[in-house]
This record gives C-alpha cells, sequence and structure tokens, in this order.
C-alpha cells in the first residue's frame, strides 16, 4: 500500500553512478500519492500511459488540461502533510509528453517562502524529462504547495498534458567518480597517473571501492594529473566543484579548470594525512566561462623533490542554491553555510554541519557545526584545529571568536600556535543551551609565525559520553574598538568628583557588585557615582595616556539610570589642555535598567591630547545623592548616525552634514570631500565641512563644483544663495552661475584669505528661471587655480529683513515662531498669532502677536525669533512696532545673534498708552556696520517680576529701516505710477522727472540687482550718471521717505 506523502528514499543507478533520490508522484498502481487540484482547467486523473517509450515506460501517469483564459492556470497539491525538505534533495524532476512544445515552471511556496524554475519541453508528442534547480530553496522550510504551471503567461492556449514519476535528488553532477565511465580522459603531464586502483583506507568521508591514483615525479615542482572533458564544462548554474583526497603528507592541493585560453584556479591547504577528506572550491567567478574542457590537480604545486602517491575521488559540482548573491565577509573563516574557509586538523572527524537547534536573535543561520566532543579518560583537551598553509596574517584581524551552543558550564579554551611562542586564553561559559558569542584578542601575536587556530571544548574535564556542542561563525575579526574601563580587577582610568570637589560634584565607588545584570551588561563589577550638589555634577575620568581617536572616534559606555529617567541627557566630554572640552550628548531611553550610550566623537578627531572623559548625568537638574553606574567605557569605530529624525530643508543645498540634499554633483564631484572643520570658528561652527582641491594649470579656468537640481529652484522669496568659503588666498574672484534652461551669472570677490567668508548672492532677478543646475567656480579665469578651499552650508535664503516684516496678514509677512524664554510655565512654548481685539485706530490688522507675561515671571523673560535671515537696516537703523498694553510699562526690542559674534543691542521704550495701539520706535544706532543679527528678541517690563496674575500684550506690524506695514507692504507691491525718464535710449545721463513724494531713487538690472541709489532731495529733476552701465534694459525705481515703491520706469543704455 502507497504513503501519500512519507515518499519512497531509494537508490539507483544512472550514467553519474549511485544516487539516493526522493519519490513524490509516480502514479504506480493506478492512483496518486498527492492530492492534485485543479483551481483552474480540469485535473484529468490518473490515466494509461497514451504513448510509453524509453523515457517512460510506465503504465500509468497523471493527466492535465490548462484552463482557456488563464495565463497561469492554476494547477497544484495546495497542502502537504509536511513541509518539503531541500536541504539535500534539491533537483527536481519530471517526466511530461505534450502534444506541443511548451515551458513548465515548477514552484514550491509556503508561509512567506517560494523557490520556482522554468524548463521547456523540447519534443511535442514524446516524453521529455525536465529538471528543475530548486537549490535556492535549501534553507525553506516551511514549504507545504507544489505548483505547477503548463505554458505559463500564454492565455489562449488549452492543452492537454500528461506527466509522470515527481522526484528529487541530490542537486550535483558527478564528473568522476572512478566507478563508472565518465567520459573524462585521465593522463599525467609529470608524474605518472597510476589509474584506477583500489581505496586505499575507506572511512566516513569516502566509502568508494574504486579511486584515482596518482604519483609525483620528484624532479618537477608541478606534477599534474591531467583530466580531459569530453565537451566543455557548463559553469552557468553548476559551478561549486568538490573533490576527494586522500594525502600522505600536509601540503597543499591546487585544483584547476582551462580551455580554450580561460582557466580559473584555487589552492587550498591540506592539513588531514592518511584521510579522506573533501575540499572544496567555489568557481563561480568563472560561470560565464565557455571553453573549460580540462581538469588538472597538482598534489604539493612548487614544491620539487616529491614523489608521493596521492589519491581523488568524486569529483562533483553543485549549483551556488542559496549561497548565489552572498557576499564574502573576509572575517569569516566558517560559517556552516555560503563561507566554508576553514580547513580542519586534529579534531575534523568530531564535526559535521547540520540544521541550527535553536535559532535565536543572536544566531539566525540555518545551518551550524556540531562538535561530539570525545569521552573518556584523556580527552579533557582534545582539540579541533583550523590549520594553514602560511603564517596567519594578525597585521589587521586579530580577534578569534566563535558562536558557541553549550550543553554545560566550563572553559573553552581558544589558542593560537605554530609559531614562536603558543597563546592560549580561558573563556568561562555559564549560559548554556543558548547561542552566545566569544572572542579573544590575539593582537599581541602579530609576527609570530602562528599557523594554526585552535579550540577545546570544556577544558580541563574528560568529556562524557553525550557531550555535543554546536558552533557557527568562527571568525577572525578585526578589533572592534578599545576597552578603556570595564571595572573588572579595579579600576583603569581615575575616577574622582570633577576636581575632587565632593560637595559640588559628589562621589564615585568602583568597582561595586552589578546590582541589575541583564542583555546589555551582565558585568559582575560596575562602578556607581552619586551626584553632588551642583545641577551639573561632574564625574572625572582621568587617563595615564592620551585618547587616540584618529581610528577609533566613538566612545560608548553602559548606563544604569535612576528609575524614571527617561528623555534625560547624559553629556560626555572630552578634556583636552590646548583645545579645551569638546561634548556630546545622548538620551536614556530604558531608566531603571542597563543600556549603552554611544557618543560621536569623530568630529575632533585631529585633536591629540584629550586626557580626560567627563560625564554631567542630566545637566542642569540637581539632585544630589542620585545614583548612576557606568560600565563598560569603549572606543570603537564610528556607528552613530546624527542625522536620525533630522527633517531635510529643501532650501540647504549641501551643509555636509545631514542636510545633504542635493548631492548629485555633476560637476568637480571628484574634487570635493567631507573633513571634519578644521576652522571652526563663531562665523561657522560646523563639525563637517567640505573640502574643495582646485585644479592647477591650464584649462583649470573655470573649474568648481556643480550640482543638478531636481527641479528649477523657487526663487520668488528665497533667492539669496548663502555659500560659506574659507580661502588660502586674498582677493580671489569667484562665479556663481544658474544653468540648464537659463543661465544667469553673478561675479563676486572673497576679500580675505585664512578666514570664514560669507557669499550672499542675489538671485532675486531670476525668478521664474527654468535652471536647473548651480555652479560655484572658484578662483574663476585664473591661468594658474590651486589651492586647497573649504566650503561649507550652501543654502538659499531670503534677502535680509527690512520694511515690514511681520503684519500677521500673509505668509512671507508673519513671524509665527516667537517663543518664550524664562517664562515659566509658557518657556519653550511658541506665541500665539491671535485675532486682533481692538482693530481700531493705527492698527485696524485683523491679526497680531499674542504675549502673555507669566504672573510668575523672574526679571528678563521675553520671547525671541529666529530669522531665516539677517536683519538688514539698510541704512536705518531702527527698528518700529505697534503695541496694545493694558498698563503703563516698557517694551524692549532686541537683536543678537547666537554665540555672540556680535554684541547684542537692546532698546527699551516705555508706552504711554493704555488699551490703545501706539507705535514705538527703537534706536540701533548702536549697532555696529558690520554687525550681523539674525535673532529678534522682545521682553516686556524688563526687570519687572510677575504680579501673581499674567498679563496680555500685543504687537504688530514690526518695521525694520524704513517703510510701513498695510496696504502697501514689501511682499503685496501696489500698483505705482510710471516715471518720466529721457533721452531714453541714453549713453550718459539719464534724467529723471520726479513727482512729489519721491526722496530717492535707484537703478537695477535685469537680474533685480541694484546698482546705484541716489537721495532727489526733493528735487523735481535728478540727473543720474549711466555712462559705467554695459549696454542693457535697467529699471529705476522711486521711493518715499517711508522707503515705500512709489513709482518706476524702464530705460536702455546704448
Amino acid at each position: 500500500m502507497k504513503n501519500a506523502f512519507l515518499l519512497t528514499l531509494f537508490a539507483f543507478l544512472g550514467y553519474f553512478g549511485a544516487h539516493a533520490q526522493i519519490v513524490y508522484e509516480d502514479f504506480e498502481g493506478g492512483t496518486s500519492d498527492l492530492n492534485w487540484t485543479a483551481a483552474d482547467g480540469t485535473y484529468n486523473g490518473v490515466l494509461a500511459n497514451p504513448a510509453p517509450d524509453a523515457v517512460n515506460g510506465s503504465g500509468f501517469v497523471g493527466s492535465y488540461t490548462k484552463g482557456m483564459g488563464f495565463g497561469y492556470s492554476l494547477f497544484w497539491v495546495p497542502d502537504l502533510a509536511q513541509p518539503l525538505d531541500l536541504s539535500e534533495f534539491s533537483r527536481f524532476k519530471l517526466k511530461v509528453w505534450c502534444a506541443e512544445a511548451t515551458p513548465v515552471l515548477l514552484k514550491l511556496e509556503g508561509t512567506g517562502q517560494a523557490v520556482e524554475k522554468q524548463a521547456m519541453i523540447t519534443a511535442a508528442n514524446q516524453w521529455v524529462e525536465l529538471s528543475f534547480d530548486l537549490s535556492k530553496g535549501e534553507n525553506m522550510d516551511q514549504l507545504t504547495k507544489i505548483i505547477i504551471f503548463f505554458d505559463p503567461g500564454n492565455d489562449p492556449s488549452a492543452n492537454t498534458y500528461y506527466f509522470d514519476d515527481l522526484v528529487a535528488e541530490k542537486n550535483e553532477n558527478v564528473i568522476e567518480d572512478f566507478e563508472t565511465p565518465s567520459g573524462i580522459t585521465w593522463t599525467d603531464l609529470n608524474g605518472t597517473y597510476n589509474g584506477v586502483v583500489t581505496n586505499p583506507d575507506p572511512n566516513q568521508i569516502n566509502g568508494s571501492a574504486m579511486v584515482g591514483s596518482f604519483t609525483n615525479d620528484p624532479n618537477s615542482d608541478y606534477s599534474f594529473a591531467f583530466g580531459t572533458a569530453s565537451a566543455p564544462l557548463d559553469l552557468s548554474t553548476y559551478n561549486q566543484f568538490s573533490i576527494k583526497l586522500y594525502a600522505p603528507k600536509a601540503t597543499q592541493l591546487l585544483f584547476k579548470l582551462e580551455g580554450g585560453g580561460q582557466n580559473k584556479e584555487f589552492t587550498k591547504n591540506v592539513a588531514v594525512t592518511n584521510a579522506w577528506q573533501e575540499y572544496n572550491f567555489d568557481f563561480s567567478s568563472a560561470k560565464d566561462f565557455t571553453e573549460l574542457d580540462k581538469i588538472l590537480v597538482v598534489f604539493s604545486p612548487g614544491v620539487s623533490g616529491s614523489m608521493d602517491t596521492f589519491y581523488i575521488d568524486d569529483i562533483v559540482v553543485s549549483p551556488q542554491g542559496s549561497c548565489e548573491g552572498v557576499e564574502a565577509d573576509p572575517e569569516i573563516i566558517d560559517d556552516f553555510d555560503c563561507m566554508r574557509n576553514a580547513i580542519y586538523g586534529l579534531g575534523w572527524d568530531s564535526l559535521d554541519v547540520i540544521k541550527n537547534p535553536g535559532p535565536d536573535a543572536l544566531n539566525t543561520s540555518p545551518k551550524v557545526g556540531r562538535v561530539r566532543d570525545r569521552a573518556g579518560a584523556g580527552t579533557e583537551y582534545y582539540p579541533l584545529v583550523i590549520s594553514y598553509a602560511n603564517p596567519i596574517d594578525l597585521s589587521e584581524r586579530n580577534q578569534f571568536g566563535l558562536k558557541l551552543w553549550a550543553p554545560k558550564a566550563g572553559t573553552l579554551l581558544l589558542k593560537i600556535e605554530g609559531g614562536s611562542s603558543p597563546k592560549e586564553v580561558p573563556v568561562q561559559v555559564t549560559e548554556l543551551n543558548k547561542w552566545v558569542e566569544y572572542s579573544v584578542d590575539f593582537s599581541d601575536q602579530v609576527g609570530k609565525g602562528h599557523t594554526r587556530l585552535v579550540m577545546f571544548f570544556n577544558a580541563g574535564v574528560n568529556g562524557e559520553p553525550g557531550d555535543i556542542y554546536y558552533i557557527d561563525d568562527i571568525k577572525l575579526a578585526a578589533r572592534k574598538g578599545i576597552v578603556l574601563e570595564d571595572f573588572q580587577g579595579g579600576v583603569h582610568l581615575g575616577w574622582q568628583a570633577l576636581n575632587q570637589d565632593d560637595v559640588l560634584h559628589g562621589t564615585f565607588s568602583g568597582p561595586v557588585t552589578n546590582s541589575s545584570p541583564n542583555s546589555v551588561n551582565n558585568s559582575t563589577e560596575v562602578g556607581c557615582y552619586s551626584k553632588g550638589a551642583s545641577p551639573f555634577s561632574t564625574l572625572q575620568g582621568i587617563s595615564l595616556n592620551n585618547f587616540d581617536l584618529s581610528v577609533y572616534s566613538q566612545f560608548n559606555v553602559d548606563v544604569l539610570s535612576p528609575a524614571g529617567s527617561d528623555g534625560a541627557v547624559v553629556r560626555m566630554q572630552l578634556s583636552s589642555p590646548t583645545e579645551g572640552n569638546k561634548e556630546v550628548e545622548a538620551k536614556i531611553t530604558t531608566s531603571g535598567q542597563w543600556e549603552t550610550l554611544s557618543f560621536d566623537f569623530s568630529a575632533f578627531s585631529a585633536i591629540t591630547d584629550f586626557g580626560e572623559v567627563r560625564l554631567i548625568f542630566d545637566p542642569g537638574t540637581t539632585a544630589q545623592n542620585e545614583s548612576w553606574c557606568i560600565d563598560n567605557l569603549t572606543q570603537t569605530l564610528t556607528t552613530v548616525d546624527p542625522c536620525v529624525d533630522v527633517v531635510p530643508n529643501t532650501q540647504i543645498i549641501d551643509d555636509f552634514e545631514c542636510q545633504r540634499n542635493y548631492d548629485n554633483i555633476f560637476y568637480g564631484a571628484s574634487d570635493l570631500k567631507v573633513v571634519n572643520n578644521s576652522q571652526i570658528t563663531t562665523e561657522n561652527g560646523s563639525l563637517k565641512v567640505g573640502e574643495y582641491a582646485d585644479p592647477a594649470g591650464a584649462g583649470t579656468e573655470f573649474a568648481g563644483i556643480g550640482f543638478q537640481l531636481p527641479a528649477p529652484p523657487d526663487l520668488s522669496l528665497a533667492n539669496q544663495l548663502e555659500v560659506q568659503v574659507y580661502s588660502p588666498f586674498d582677493n580671489v574672484p569667484f562665479l556663481f552661475k544658474l544653468q540648464s534652461g537659463d543661465n544667469v551669472e553673478v561675479f563676486d570677490t572673497l576679500p580675505e584669505k585664512n578666514k570664514w567668508h560669507t557669499f550672499s548672492i542675489d538671485f532675486s532677478g531670476a525668478e521664474g528661471t527654468a535652471a536647473t543646475q548651480l555652479v560655484i567656480f572658484f578662483n574663476v579665469l585664473s591661468p594658474t587655480g590651486g589651492g586647497t578651499y573649504l566650503v561649507d552650508n550652501i543654502r538659499w535664503r531670503r534677502a535680509g529683513y527690512n520694511g515690514c516684516v511681520a503684519d500677521q496678514e500673509s505668509a512671507n509677512s508673519t513671524l509665527n515662531n516667537f517663543a518664550y524664554f524664562n517664562n515659566n510655565p509658557y518657556d519653550g512654548q511658541t506665541l500665539e498669532v491671535a485675532d486682533n481685539p481692538m482693530p481700531a485706530g493705527i492698527n485696524t490688522s485683523s491679526k497680531a502677536i499674542k504675549y502673555v507675561q507669566s504672573g510668575s515671571a523672574p526679571i528678563f523673560s521675553g520671547a525671541f525669533a529666529q530669522l531665516d535671515a539677517n536683519v538688514d537696516f539698510k541704512g536705518t537703523k531702527q527698528i518700529k512696532t505697534k503695541v496694545l498694553m493694558d498698563h503703563i510699562g516698557t517694551f524692549t526690542m532686541k537683536v543678537e545673534e547666537f554665540g555672540n559674534p556680535f554684541p547684542p543691542v537692546e532698546i527699551t521704550v516705555p508706552n504711554t498708552k493704555m488699551n490703545e495701539w501706539e507705535e514705538l520706535t527703537f534706536d540701533f544706532s548702536a549697532v555696529a556696520d558690520d554687525a550681523k543679527y539674525s535673532r529678534l528678541t522682545v521682553l516686556v517690563d524688563l526687570g519687572s517680576t510677575g504680579g501673581g496674575t499674567d498679563v496680555v500684550t500685543y504687537f504688530d506690524d514690526i518695521v525694520i529701516g524704513e517703510g510701513a506695514c498695510g496696504i502697501i507692504g514689501t511682499f503685496t507691491p501696489p500698483t505705482v505710477a510710471g516715471m518720466r525718464v529721457s533721452p531714453n535710449p541714453a549713453t550718459d545721463n539719464l534724467w529723471v522727472e520726479n513727482f512729489e513724494g519721491v526722496s530717492r531713487i535707484a537703478v537695477f538690472n535685469a537680474y533685480g540687482q541694484r546698482l546705484s541709489m541716489a537721495n532727489t532731495s526733493n528735487d523735481t529733476r535728478t540727473d543720474v550718471n549711466i555712462s559705467q552701465l554695459p549696454a542693457g534694459i535697467y529699471t529705476i525705481t522711486g521711493y518715499n521717505e517711508q522707503g515705500v515703491l512709489v513709482g518706476n520706469a524702464k530705460f536702455i543704455k546704448q
């Protein structure tokens, strides 16, 4: 009686010798083994074979008629009793008969998994056996459906198909096994091919009866066993070669394929003598070679004097399967899946490869190594040895480790040997029946000539029957960092309260017992700190040696914070006697338990005299005696992403940090790189900048950097291109150009070397441009060029704030980012743009800014707005605003810049009216001509504290310099009168006939750049010298005493 799913596993003889296979369906006896179902089309059941032949002489077969109109007519076994196992048997075969030669697609699928392959019926009206390589599913374990699509994708077809003998076999082609004719002709090239001989010593690797034998020629350093195939080998899919070798001594094995001028070879170490071993070679890099028809096997390549006889057998080739496309990891020695680079010596026969017995978060690998530890007396130090032919290179990768699943506690002893003096490191194994990763440091063994890595499981204790260890991901890795402090057995840094001031900065204890071990930190000993009386209580760690940040610039520390401190900041400072303190912050996310915080100091990697680390827990908060514990202070490679949660600002083209929004640099990209800012100043405090190496020599007159923009820039408001440059030369000409669609060029000069200069390039006249490229030319038109420039903060800004900047009537004239400070409980909140409570008198606006002075406000409370550009007084250093107050007090306006590169200036003016709008004027004549301010601050009743109840003040219509808010505003220009100019066209002088109210005039070019300005002194005619202007069309504008545009005209300069 046939079983429906527990299928027969048996041996059969074929062209390639004896193989095992699984028969899933053969319809013998007139019944089916599987539950075939036609979701589309018709399953005709089990029928007599319509055309028995040599390919299929079965009496019974299955039949299916494809559904017309279904490109993928579904015919399947929808629910197998248990998932298919493709780990070993992954080449499926199916016999098919059809009146038309069509494709057939075989697919296996299950929950979240699927693998498929298509094959072609090569002849109609006869049985054809199709082969499907499904090795990519070898690690899938949920395949419970078998699907066959006949003629997939062809809607009109409705053929009837007969099918039979769905089987799976080992997915390999045996090229040579010396048992049956293989089509390989063996000879020798130097040495002697001894032919097919009896296996000298069968073992679990090779139990074959017959093998090939070859003896080296002692007079040759390369003796070849030379095999020629009857046809070129096809490596397009099957390119993973293996060969079994019986070697009389430890040496090397060279395996080579060649033919038609193509060749590829690999060499492997031979560590085991007088026992069969299998060696694997990845020839996927030669998968496109089409003329390889020769196999060369060299024993002891490059060694003369050898007259050894060696034996070979079972040259087999397989597909890459699930390893196809897996990128090699140079640190992996053996992962028992796709990177099997280890050659095992002593202990090899205790190791085999099995499915992972317990996949978890640490180890999700489908396959691992199983070590059956020796049992009995004398087995306490039975090793598993990885052998190398040459000394192991430990110069970079010197951390030896593995993942281990241990059944019992004990000692894992890791050893390196074979060189001048061996070293071994014991590691305590305490976590059982789970994957744990262990690693030891062999960096002090560089250059000692070691050739073996050794693992002892439960070292020092005799093994017991049934002791099985699982291992995976054996690696020799680069050191991931430097351990500065782990408190194990003592302290390694000098920990103390800052300056030993225990009152202000608390006390430190360590090592102490870890009170709350978890998966982040299960160390037995840690350090703990109690905060002092200062809100900036500081723990200081002093090192005997300066920290080297050149490679490992990230500091990590495990922190155990007090319960309820989620969101609290931990500030780490590195202290340099020459550069001062540099600090980075991180936030607590899992209070009350250990977590690892990381601090990226890569911006300060050039500083070489950091000798102290300082930690400030929850800075600004007084919490005397509050306890914080630390452990595992390390330096590592940088892993922190400083740009997490940064929202792109599309006005910024490139700041070389987190706002790299237009990084398609189509011109000069090879001359530009991101570096640490070596010139941090108040003008530019960025940690990262661009470094531009200006090419020198002929043809470099227009060298620079060009950004490809995804669309033309919107220059309706943000039309000032701002660029910061640090130049090695004085008086450097620059050209800023919009191109590709329209060409707009602006020249400017960087005046002074060795300081940050901020360009502000006016592109307001290019509004509506179709240009999609921005190019910055350094030292333009210079025949020599050269020099290294720093460049940063390339962005669009609006023009400086002048005239009516805040009347709350339009998006462009609303300041909606005023934020309270020192005004508890409103600190940090944004001021409301509210309805005007009294739209009358001088202010009939519908909206105004509402300021609430807290009843408990201390002195110097207020609100500030960070502006998108600098305040631009345009020569008239004043600010006006309208205020509505319910009391007589004071109103203060202040201009300032973060970091105070320019002295802040604040002006206080008393109001004179209550419950009525009045305009106050603030005289800022004390502001220096070169000062730049981008922060506007307001304060109400400066110097007074809150009176117990909140007080509300409204302000509106902020005007900087000249101008006014109202119907005529900066961003809603009025229809103005035409001015009369003559002659027009003109060559040298232009006469402008002014009308009443014009106090000054200005000339602009076609790009909106102001070229000149003149006061009219209220004369009826003004003469303007235009002789210096190039030929073109210009605009002349007239303004009244409030700076409001009241007239304009165009003229032509000849």
